[in-house]
């Protein structure tokens, strides 16, 4: 349905025992690299094996895998990557600076499914 659907925007952690992802207060987290991720789930107090790391595409996104209502926590690489193709689709956003961590940006994606 969009170009550019399957490319890789980030990683997100999985909650094995929860079967939820991991927000950010309430933005499903999206990293730049698998490694960020995980210590991203370490920092929230995770050991390896409570969690998994999942890869997260732009249909992903769209078909909002985290059930957070269409927003997301994006590190600036994410950002950046998600927003060239939101933008070659012509998918609504918004977005701001997470003013506890301005190198997150919180972003509310309209039209996800």
């Amino acid at each position: 349905m969009y170009k550019d659907s399957e490319t890789v925007i980030g990683y997100s952690g999985f909650i094995l025992f929860e079967e939820c992802y991991e927000y950010n207060e309430n933005a499903c987290f999206i990293a730049d690299t698998e490694s960020l991720s995980k210590q991203f789930m370490d920092n929230c107090g995770y050991s390896s094996s409570d969690y998994r790391i999942d890869t997260i595409t732009f249909d992903k996104i769209m078909s909002d895998y985290g059930c957070s209502c269409g927003e997301y926590a994006m590190e600036p690489v994410a950002f950046s990557k998600f927003k060239q193709i939101a933008e070659n689709n012509s998918v609504k956003f918004r977005a701001v600076k997470f003013e506890f961590d301005p190198t997150l940006t919180v972003v509310n994606v309209k039209g996800t499914r």
